[in-house]
């Protein structure tokens, strides 16, 4: 349940239990319906709006916080005056799995650009590099904001300059990190589980984390777990939604 909305004016929508609007009011749609969607590889959040909006009885549809391209995972899309709680689904904590690479990096700090800087590394131990995390990316920290990002910078996005191979000053950003565990470390690749606040960037948090332990890192995948009260399990495919929503029949 949403805070702030009464049972009439929220309704929900899991893959397994799909049978719920395939009979529906536009009263229904208007009064607001959330979608969790498991955004696939490659695409961008929009395109998971662009690819629902013409499957749906009504006009306004939002996401609830942007994903990379080479992220996937639960992406909460919002319909009718459910947009209007974008904002508070966009407070909500989020928890993200990531597996990346010590000793090499890219200039967008994953697998969309090339390896731009390599350097040999001494492990350290899972032990040291849980004490690194604990210390200095727990709770409120700081980040800069990737290049390849969409935050702007005299009027143009980040990710402007750097197609162009241009770097540009950036002021460090307020992010909150609840939980950050180890789930894999071999001393080459780690896997880990992260919760955090609205505006983290995996991305930078794996570089300076990776910096920390006095190496580089890259990110090779990132996939957003849960997004608030909304879990990968209870997540559409894409595919199958629009299937669904295709056979609603509105009454």
């Amino acid at each position: 349940m949403i805070e702030g909305m009464n049972p009439s004016e929220h309704l929900s929508i899991y893959p397994q239990d799909a049978h719920r609007f395939s009979t529906s009011s536009l009263e229904e749609w208007q009064n607001g319906i959330v979608f969790p969607v498991n955004k696939p590889l490659q695409w961008t959040s929009f395109d998971v709006i662009r690819k629902l909006k013409p499957q749906l009885p009504v006009k306004k549809i939002g996401h609830a916080g942007t994903l990379d391209p080479l992220a996937t995972g639960v992406l909460v899309c919002c319909v009718g005056r459910a947009t209007k709680l974008i904002s508070t689904f966009q407070e909500h904590l989020k928890v993200y799995r990531t597996t990346f690479t010590f000793g090499e990096t890219t200039p967008s700090l994953d697998r969309a650009t090339p390896v731009s800087q390599t350097t040999s590394w001494d492990p350290v131990s899972e032990s040291e590099l849980e004490a690194v995390i604990e210390s200095q990316f727990i709770g409120t920290i700081q980040q800069v904001p990737p290049m390849y990002s969409a935050v702007k910078k005299d009027g143009k996005r980040l990710y402007n300059y750097a197609r162009k191979g241009e770097e540009v000053e950036r002021q460090p950003r307020e992010a909150y990190i609840e939980s950050c565990k180890i789930l894999h470390y071999d001393g080459k690749q780690c896997t880990l589980e992260i919760a955090c606040g609205k505006g983290t960037y995996i991305r930078t948090l794996v570089d300076d984390l990776a910096k920390a332990a006095d190496s580089l890192g890259v990110v090779d995948e990132l996939q957003r777990t849960k997004s608030g009260p909304y879990s990968i399990d209870e997540a559409w495919n894409i595919h199958e939604l629009c299937d669904a929503l295709k056979q609603v029949l509105i009454v």
